[in-house]
């Protein structure tokens, strides 16, 4: 198991069909998460950027330039 599994899971939820931006993703559960995956205080958005990155390499979901990520 991933140390990561749980915040993928919370991310996926947050992802639908309708494009999320990123700051619409990064709130709340999903930040909390983030921050405590982080290395530094303040740096969960960059957990959440790799987090993202990794999901779309599996093809989980894809960005729609400008508006947001998707389901794929």
């Amino acid at each position: 198991m991933s140390k990561y599994e749980k915040l993928d899971q919370i991310i996926l939820n947050k992802i639908g069909g309708h494009p999320a931006p990123f700051m619409g993703i990064y709130v709340r559960d999903v930040f909390d998460e983030c921050e405590k995956l982080s290395t530094r205080k303040y740096e969960g958005f960059r957990v959440l950027d790799r987090r993202l990155q990794a999901l779309k390499k599996r093809g989980l979901i894809r960005c729609i330039r400008g508006k947001g990520w998707v389901r794929a």
